[in-house]
């Protein structure tokens, strides 16, 4: 149960309950709702990089999926494992990101990715070691982005943790992340 309510949507600025409205029926959304200040910014951040981003979707949900892991959030893994599922991942490959697990069925690239996940999330940063091997491969924007990726599920995993937020008890149907495009393009 999380630590505090929900935030009443009949509380909130109609422009705040009207995006909120929009979104798919996350509880991170929800109670993100709680700071006026921040939720719509943060959700912009989250629709920039699921849907307009330059990893492919299945380096970003490795990336996610990692970070949930790494970070004990259930419910960053929760709903990125049924996201994993719904882009088509193999479930094998779903199953190496718990840490500890056999790294074989990733490729060599996808290897150095999950150590500088690791890096950045267990040390703040990437050695130079990992950050190089990355480097070799990845484009620079694309690395920029990685690092937003890490951190914002890092961030994230703290909110969920610190506010008790617990998976939804029904999951939406889809990915949601079309359905985040569409309600901040709506009220931008």
């Amino acid at each position: 149960m999380a630590r505090i309510p929900y935030p009443d949507p009949a509380s909130m600025t109609p422009e705040n309950r009207d995006f909120l409205a929009d979104l798919p029926q996350l509880n991170i959304s929800r109670m993100l709702a709680g700071s006026p200040c921040m939720f719509r910014p943060l959700t912009r951040v989250f629709s920039a990089y699921l849907n307009d981003g330059l990893l492919t979707d299945e380096m970003r949900e490795i990336v996610i999926l990692r970070v949930g892991y790494l970070c004990d959030s259930e419910y960053e893994v929760s709903n990125h494992l049924r996201v994993a599922k719904l882009i088509g991942m193999d479930p094998a490959r779903i199953d190496a990101l718990v840490p500890g697990k056999s790294q074989a069925v990733f490729t060599a690239e996808e290897r150095e990715v999950l150590r500088f996940v690791d890096e950045v999330v267990r040390d703040g940063g990437a050695s130079q070691e990992a950050f190089d091997a990355v480097a070799r491969f990845m484009p620079s924007p694309e690395m920029i982005e990685l690092t937003v990726v890490i951190g914002v599920y890092t961030m994230v995993s703290q909110i969920c943790s610190t506010f008790g937020i617990e998976p939804e008890e029904v999951p939406i149907a889809n990915t949601g992340i079309e359905d985040i495009k569409r309600a901040v393009i709506k009220h931008s």
